[in-house]
C-alpha cells in the first residue's frame, strides 16, 4: 500500500496525476455519460412525482455506480459503462412489464399496503409488519395534520412509504368497506 500524506491539497482536488488533459477527459466523460443516461432514462417512460419504491432505490444505486465509475477512472472505458447502463435499463424495463402483468411480480418489488389504523386504534400488528416505530407513525400522522386517533377510521402505510389516510365521515354509509384483495387487513 502506498503512503499517502495527509491534507495534500492538490493529490486531493487534482489527484496523483499531473496530466491536466485528463481532467479535460473526466469533463468529457461526465458530460458524455450524463446525456447517455438521461437519453436511456426518457426510454423508460415516466412513473409519476411521488416517492421512490425500494425498487427504484436500486435502480438509482446501480445507474449512479455504473455512471460515476466511467466519470472518474481512466482505466473504466465509456463503452463498458453504456453496456453496463443499457443492461440496467433493460432489465428495469422488463420488470417494469413483469409487474404490469403479474400481482405477484408487482408486490414482490413494491410491497402492499399495511393497515396500520383501524376505528381510530393502532395495530400492533400493523407497525411491525411495517417496521415503523409507534411515534414515528404519529409524527407522519401529524404531518397530515391528524390530532386525534378517534378521526381516523382507517390509516395505511402505502407501498409508496406515504400515509393513506380515511377519517370518520359525518354520515356512515350502510355496508361494508371494501378493499383491494393484496392490501393486510388482519
Amino acid at each position: 500500500m502506498e503512503r499517502v500524506k495527509p491534507f495534500d491539497w492538490h493529490r486531493i482536488f487534482f489527484g496523483d496525476e499531473q496530466a491536466y488533459l485528463f481532467m479535460l477527459e473526466i469533463g468529457f466523460r461526465v458530460i458524455f455519460i450524463y446525456v447517455f443516461t438521461i437519453v436511456l432514462m426518457r426510454f423508460m417512460g415516466k412513473r409519476g412525482n411521488r416517492s421512490l419504491s425500494v425498487f427504484e432505490n436500486v435502480l438509482i444505486i446501480a445507474l449512479g455506480s455504473s455512471t460515476g465509475d466511467a466519470m472518474f477512472y481512466p482505466n473504466v472505458p465509456l463503452f463498458y459503462a453504456c453496456i453496463v447502463i443499457t443492461i440496467i435499463v433493460a432489465l428495469t424495463r422488463i420488470l417494469q412489464e413483469w409487474q404490469l402483468r403479474s400481482k405477484t411480480v408487482n408486490t414482490f418489488l413494491d410491497g402492499y399496503p399495511i393497515m396500520i389504523i383501524k376505528d381510530g386504534k393502532i395495530r400492533e400488528k400493523g407497525l411491525k409488519k411495517s417496521r415503523v416505530r409507534k411515534d414515528e407513525f404519529l409524527g407522519m400522522l401529524r404531518n397530515e395534520g391528524i390530532r386525534n386517533l378517534g378521526e381516523v377510521e382507517y390509516a395505511f402505510f402505502e407501498r409508496t412509504g406515504d400515509v393513506g389516510i380515511f377519517k370518520f365521515e359525518e354520515k356512515k354509509f350502510e355496508g361494508e368497506t371494501t378493499f383491494p384483495e393484496n392490501i393486510d387487513k388482519d
